[in-house]
């Protein structure tokens, strides 16, 4: 990205659109020490930092890249729902396809040393329309794209390249459909004084981060969050299927007798798509319309307003990807972290398990993006199929198929068939198998297809993630770690019970560390992994899980070297909805601090609890 001559930036806007109307894109090569920053500079997508200096707002930015309605690419056209928002096949001549394949994944992308980002007391953040387009990113990256080699729902190339002294300060970091400010690899990054908002995931997530200094700070996750995870599936696979339709793929996917044309399940998922934006963005209602839209309220409609998965405040973690279980001190990656005077004022997921199938090799039946094929969802409201005829018997249960399965079905088929040959999409994370494409086209029954409960897998999530809940800090793999000043409230877990599907597992999810069901829980700090950790005077309060177990403080795996100085917890509400099934689900206990079976030289000092309310036990401390 590289190697562009920027303009004197003093002119501003003017210098900003002139340049965008050249370049197609924004790079801040060459750039003078001092940038500043307007809309104009994010009107054609990412603004990437590939130069050391100072980078300031000069107003609010809502990032909103080819909005429905603009012109294509080239000036062709006019932009739909189900093409807005992403990159121009133009475009990657100057944004690297690797990184951007799957779309705009942040505002900024810092990709230089001896950066300072100021927001100057304004708000940036991802508009509505982008944060439905886009389910996947980060108001700023801390690195050229935003996963390390090998992982990731897509081929995200062969290096990264990471910010090192990079500081963040003065302002809001707004809505984001995943993180606030997320990266990869970073050495002696700062960030202070800013306001969290109306994020889903994270306010910060950072792996593998040394020297982190973070004050200052809150964070606030967004309630208005319209649509599930399965929206973001639609979107993504819509690629694929386009590029079946492009190549004149004859591959065809038999649905109750029907055969469906990649050009048909295309037309499908265009209108679904479409209809969603509809009532959600141009009708301006903020949700899916069930009068006007059915089928679409039944798939994608987000009954609770807020993440469908595992929700953090301020996450570290190792190298790589945090979907997995807790880690282990193996993977302590991250070193020197502080958080001083950051406090987390509410935090609230509706985690929700999504069942996957077996691929037959110990892993789950997945898209190429790494969706899991879900057969098993219902509608929101009434309980009702809608992938299936029916939920209550397996026996008799046929595919029936919606607009994401089917997508997700017809990929499989054809990926099978070697279709992708003659494209430049990532399909090597395809797992959806050949029998599982038989049952479909027979109109076999559930029952015909699974042996038993290690057909399916429980503990995941639509992106097949580990199910962990709700936590405020979530420290992960580190080593000389020291919060202070900090506080968590406000977390709550709208998320039920773990099914019964897979019986009464001790691990059903191949990467889980913990037993049973996780996604019910919720913690006010989390310390997995790690060592030489001090919690000064932490304060917890407000913390609820309505079938699960809630701890104010919980030191897991083989952590060592802990110190809890003082801190309080106060009322925790632990399994107020709570019903035995014949699931994996323990009695929701509520303790202050819980200290793990497997941990060494762990401490509290004058660590104290009030109001602990559970179905099962209360403690203060409790020492497993």
């Amino acid at each position: 990205m590289g190697g562009v001559k920027m303009i004197d930036r003093s002119a501003k806007v003017l210098t900003g659109t002139l340049l965008s109307a050249w370049l197609g894109f924004c790079s801040a090569s060459e750039a003078t020490a001092q940038t500043i920053l307007t809309n104009a500079d994010f009107e054609q997508g990412t603004y990437i930092i590939d130069t050391p200096g100072l980078y300031e707002l000069g107003e609010d930015i809502s990032f909103n890249p080819h909005p429905v309605g603009s012109p294509g690419d080239g000036g062709i056209g006019t932009l739909d729902a189900y093409d807005a928002g992403r990159p121009f096949p133009s475009q990657f001549g100057v944004y690297d396809p690797s990184a951007f394949g799957i779309g705009f994944f942040a505002a900024i992308a810092v990709a230089a040393d001896d950066v300072t980002i100021d927001l100057k007391g304004y708000t940036i953040e991802q508009s509505a329309e982008h944060a439905l387009h886009q389910r996947f990113f980060a108001v700023i990256e801390t690195a050229d794209r935003p996963f390390v080699p090998n992982q990731g729902p897509h081929d995200f190339g062969a290096s990264i390249t990471a910010a090192n002294r990079l500081t963040i300060t003065n302002g809001t970091i707004g809505r984001s459909s995943h993180h606030g400010i997320h990266g990869n690899n970073n050495v002696g990054v700062t960030i202070s004084n800013i306001d969290f908002v109306d994020y889903e995931v994270a306010a910060i997530h950072l792996n593998k981060v040394t020297k982190l200094n973070v004050k200052n700070c809150t964070g606030m996750n967004r309630e208005d969050v319209p649509v599930l995870g399965t929206f973001s599936n639609a979107r993504f696979i819509s690629a694929y299927v386009d590029c079946l339709v492009d190549t004149a793929s004859a591959t065809t996917l038999t649905v109750g007798g029907v055969a469906l044309s990649a050009t048909d399940i295309q037309t499908a998922l265009r209108d679904s798509i479409t209809n969603v934006y509809e009532d959600v963005i141009t009708d301006g209602l903020g949700i899916i319309d069930e009068s006007e839209h059915p089928d679409e309220f039944a798939l994608f409609h987000n009954r609770e307003g807020v993440v469908d998965g595992n929700a953090y405040g301020f996450a570290i973690n190792g190298f790589g990807v945090a979907v997995n279980g807790f880690p282990e001190s193996s993977a302590v990656e991250s070193k020197n972290i502080k958080f001083k005077n950051v406090h987390v004022l509410s935090q609230k997921a509706w985690v929700n398990e999504v069942i996957a199938l077996s691929n037959g090799s110990g892993g789950a039946a997945n898209d190429p993006i790494g969706a899991v094929l879900s057969v098993r969802n219902v509608h929101p409201d009434t309980g009702a199929p809608v992938t299936m005829s029916t939920v209550s018997d397996d026996a008799s249960a046929t595919y029936t198929g919606n607009v994401v399965a089917n997508a997700q079905a017809l990929v499989a088929k054809a990926e099978l068939a070697g279709d992708f040959a003659s494209c430049f999409l990532d399909v090597s994370r395809q797992s959806i198998t050949q029998e599982i494409i038989d049952w479909i086209e027979n109109e076999d029954t559930l029952a015909d297809l699974l042996a038993g409960p290690t057909d399916e897998i429980c503990n995941g999530d639509t992106m097949f993630h580990v199910q962990k809940g709700v936590i405020g800090f979530k420290l992960d793999g580190g080593n000389k770690v020291k919060l202070s000043k900090t506080s968590v409230s406000n977390l709550d877990n709208l998320g039920g019970m773990g099914s019964e599907v897979c019986g009464n597992y001790v691990k059903s999810h191949p990467a889980a560390t913990l037993e049973g069901y996780g996604g019910a829980r919720v913690r006010g700090y989390s310390v997995s992994g790690s060592t030489k950790v001090t919690l000064k005077r932490p304060v917890v309060t407000g913390l609820a899980a309505l079938n699960g177990s809630v701890y104010g403080i919980d030191v897991l795996t083989d952590s060592s070297k802990v110190t809890v100085a003082k801190g309080n917890a106060s009322t925790l509400d632990a399994g107020a909805e709570f019903v035995p099934n014949l699931g994996p689900n323990e009695t929701p206990d509520a303790y202050g601090l819980l200290i793990g079976a497997d941990t060494k030289k762990v401490k509290q000092k004058k660590f104290t609890s009030s109001d602990l309310i559970a179905v099962g036990e209360t403690a203060t401390v409790k020492e497993m």
